[in-house]
């Protein structure tokens, strides 16, 4: 028994051997029970038991009280001693020669109060007698809480204190760093999960998260909830992280959809219903079965992830079938010493150790997984990249040669169209002229008249050929040009008034050259038949109610005519049909003096939106 708490003591980090320091280890003690509810029928008498003691193993589901009495060999008088006790609680007085040393808590327990989750120290001033000290240790314990009394280290200051910090620094800063180090791993796994929604990050962060908050039981000599909700608490978590975590090696070797990984989805949700029984009622006797069936199902997964490591050469599954078989046998090994050793009650679970570096083993292989998924999808990037690339640039040579084709039947249709009005307008005049020549009598005028009308009105029809697709102000200034002439040789004036005027978006050479005809049939009617000797053509951006539209207006001082019979002439009907055809309207307005005819053409929507 010696041997093993001494190798206890050596796992907390003492690092000392009984030869090389003389300290005394109190294994018995005389004890003197008082359980609560239980009047005895004569005064308590002490016995003699082994320490450890463990409350829950030896009274079960009872609270009470416990004296344990020893005595101290003094070796020199004049030196104190120092006491550390690796586990003692949950409330406990300490007396010296029957004067009280230490206190911690109240009788019966507190609520929020439990020594029994860090180790003692306590320091015996010197008596200066060589008589033995008596030392009398009382705890105050409640079923479930782990309540009891280790093995006592008695020694001089210099010996016993580095066990006592050696002993703190494993239990509770090992456990602060282990709990840090868990709940950074949980959350950033749960983060993970929160964007990619994979069950193995969210397996992996809840099981690191509640492994966190069972390891943070050790921190807390004053707990944050009251018994037994804080008993509660961290057991729930305990016995739902190992299911957990269970499940995410599984998940890992791809053996999620199985009857053990249900089992161990079903355990973590029962998980608290089991700590609820085992702290509240109490039934003592679940938890060990419930660790007994954790540990059944941890290694029915080490067996199915070993084999797995075994038959694959995926690197992360050999290095999880390792961490596995580790942390599992460090669970064993707990498990069995709970189960079959006395000195159960002082012993440091080896799993909280093995657990950091499990739980950085599952870290490495979900960033190796993320690793892999990001080199995977950046090729899968750069294949759609590719691909898409070579789409665009195929999608790109067939709208240019949908372009080519549509301006070479753009080009086509408009040269047909082009044809078509030189065969009907110009066409039917050279016939017309052709039969005027046939006929006896023709005036050489006449005929001179009709052959320059067809010359200009070929002019103007190589001007809308080269001209800029949509630009009135060209046009207009294009028939300026053509008749200028022969405006000024008939006597007639022309006030020119065309202000800035916007492209015709949509338009091509067809709708340019009926501006032009319209205008040039204009003129034409008023050079032979109106006797004006003054005209004005103006032309205008006007705003309109369903947008705006180019207002041309041509007027002269001519005799006029009857407006009412516009459409009996020829010239007036084709007029008509041209400004039609460009989408707009056509108004004559006549009376001896002045007449006035005016154009609205529409602007479209896009020229209006791009100016």
């Amino acid at each position: 028994m010696r041997a093993l708490l001494l190798l206890m003591l050596a796992v907390l980090g003492a690092g000392w051997s009984a030869p090389s320091r003389a300290v005394t280890l109190i294994e018995q003690a005389q004890l003197t029970l008082a359980l609560r509810g239980q009047a005895p029928a004569q005064a308590p008498q002490p016995q003699t038991v082994a320490l450890p003691y463990d409350w829950d193993q030896r009274q079960g589901a009872v609270d009470g009280e416990a004296r344990f009495a020893f005595d101290i060999p003094v070796a020199d008088p004049a030196a104190p001693l120092a006491l550390f006790v690796p586990r003692l609680g949950n409330s406990f007085r300490v007396l010296v020669n029957g004067q009280e040393l230490a206190r911690f808590g109240a009788f019966p327990p507190g609520p929020y109060d439990d020594a029994s989750v860090a180790p003692q120290y306590f320091v015996l001033p010197a008596s200066g007698s060589t008589a033995p000290h008596r030392v009398e240790v009382v705890i105050a314990a409640q079923a479930a809480r782990q309540g009891g009394l280790s093995p006592v280290v008695v020694g001089s200051k210099a010996e016993v204190l580095p066990l006592y910090e050696d002993a703190l620094f494993w239990h509770v800063s090992g456990g602060r760093f282990i709990a840090i180090v868990s709940g950074v791993l949980g959350a950033l796994s749960l983060l993970v999960w929160l964007r990619q929604r994979e069950p193995i990050y969210l397996y992996y962060g809840l099981g690191e998260l509640l492994w966190s908050v069972q390891t943070a039981r050790v921190l807390f000599t004053h707990v944050p909830l009251p018994w037994p909700w804080w008993g509660v608490l961290p057991l729930a978590a305990f016995q739902a992280a190992v299911p957990l975590l269970c499940r995410f090696a599984l998940a890992v070797v791809g053996r999620d959809d199985t009857r053990l990984a249900r089992l161990l989805g079903l355990m973590a949700w029962l998980a608290p219903v089991a700590a609820v029984l085992g702290i509240m009622v109490p039934l003592l006797w679940l938890m060990p079965l419930w660790r007994s069936l954790g540990l059944l199902a941890a290694l029915a997964m080490m067996v199915v992830v070993v084999r797995v490591a075994l038959r694959s050469a995926v690197l992360e599954h050999r290095v999880l079938g390792v961490a596995v078989v580790l942390v599992v046998l460090c669970g064993a090994r707990d498990v069995w010493v709970m189960r079959t050793s006395p000195e159960a009650y002082a012993m440091v679970p080896w799993i909280r150790f093995a657990w950091v570096g499990f739980a950085i083993t599952l870290a490495w292989v979900i960033a190796e997984r993320m690793r892999k998924d990001a080199r995977a999808m950046a090729a899968m990037n750069a294949s759609l990249e590719a691909e898409l690339a070579e789409r665009n640039a195929a999608l790109e040579a067939s709208f240019a040669r949908e372009r080519e084709g549509e301006k070479a039947r753009g080009a086509l249709e408009e040269r047909q169209r082009l044809t078509q009005d030189l065969h009907d307008g110009l066409g039917g005049q050279l016939v017309g002229l052709l039969q005027m020549t046939q006929q006896p009598g023709t005036a050489l005028g006449d005929v001179a008249l009709h052959l320059r009308d067809a010359v200009d009105q070929l002019k103007l029809t190589v001007d809308a050929m080269h001209g800029c697709e949509g630009d009135v102000a060209s046009a207009l200034g294009s028939v300026r040009y053509r008749l200028g002439p022969r405006l000024q040789a008939a006597g007639i004036e022309l006030h020119w008034d065309v202000g800035p005027l916007p492209l015709m978006t949509g338009w091509s050479v067809r709708e340019s050259h009926q501006t032009q005809m319209l205008l040039f049939e204009a003129f034409a009617n008023l050079m032979a038949h109106a006797q004006a000797t003054r005209a004005s053509l103006g032309a205008r951006l006007v705003p309109a109610s369903t947008g705006e539209i180019i207002e041309i207006e041509l007027r002269d001082n001519g005799r006029g005519f009857d407006a009412q019979a516009k459409f009996a002439g020829k010239g007036l009907t084709n007029m008509h049909t041209r400004a039609a055809a460009l989408g707009g309207a056509l108004t004559v307005r006549s009376q001896p003096g002045e007449t006035s005819l005016r154009l609205r053409l529409p602007v479209p929507a896009a020229t209006a939106a791009g100016k």
